[in-house]
């Protein structure tokens, strides 16, 4: 039990990090951070270091197996609006003091945002994984159990449908998105 607490407590922020990214509000994020937890403790005999798979990312596998669910069981996937308020790296500490860059900067987000929401969940997973959370493709593919290939494939498609709705907002041809 100490050792799995010990476990708990290196990777509790990370999978909740993954949860709330995908759940996009703090309690379903805690519901998947617990439900990924109860269920790494009562798998932990499926779990083979032998196979190559590190603990961790058995872990954030489950983790994201936990988000999808509990999205698919509140019927999620379509209705919830990602929250762009919540990106980490364009928090309100960056955005300056100037009103109209601070206005530019949230309709940015308001348009990641939508456009996120149109992908399909695998992509929008994907692309938050490695635009948000700074993973690897092989990181990712661990993560998700699938190829680099079925990754790298996914992440093209999620970046050319927000170029795509970016250059629509564009009037003026010659620039380059």
């Amino acid at each position: 039990m100490e050792a799995f607490r010990q476990l708990f407590e290196v990777n509790k922020r990370k999978v909740f990090a993954i949860a709330f990214r995908y759940a996009k509000n703090k309690e379903d994020a805690e519901d998947i951070l617990q439900d990924t937890f109860i269920k790494a403790y009562q798998g932990l005999d499926k779990f083979h270091t032998h196979k190559g798979t590190s603990f961790t990312s058995w872990l954030y596998r489950i983790s994201i197996n936990s988000s999808i669910d509990l999205l698919r069981k509140k019927n999620k996937m379509e209705d919830k609006f990602f929250d762009p308020d919540n990106l980490d790296n364009l928090s309100s500490n960056n955005l300056g003091h100037n009103p109209e860059h601070s206005a530019g900067i949230q309709d940015t987000r308001n348009k990641i945002g939508a456009v996120l929401n149109q992908l399909t969940a695998r992509q929008r997973m994907i692309f938050i994984l490695r635009h948000y959370q700074q993973l690897s493709t092989q990181e990712i593919s661990e993560y998700m159990g699938c190829s680099q290939g079925s990754v790298k494939k996914q992440l093209f498609r999620a970046v050319t449908a927000i170029k795509d709705h970016f250059k629509s907002l564009i009037p003026e041809k010659g620039y380059e998105v």
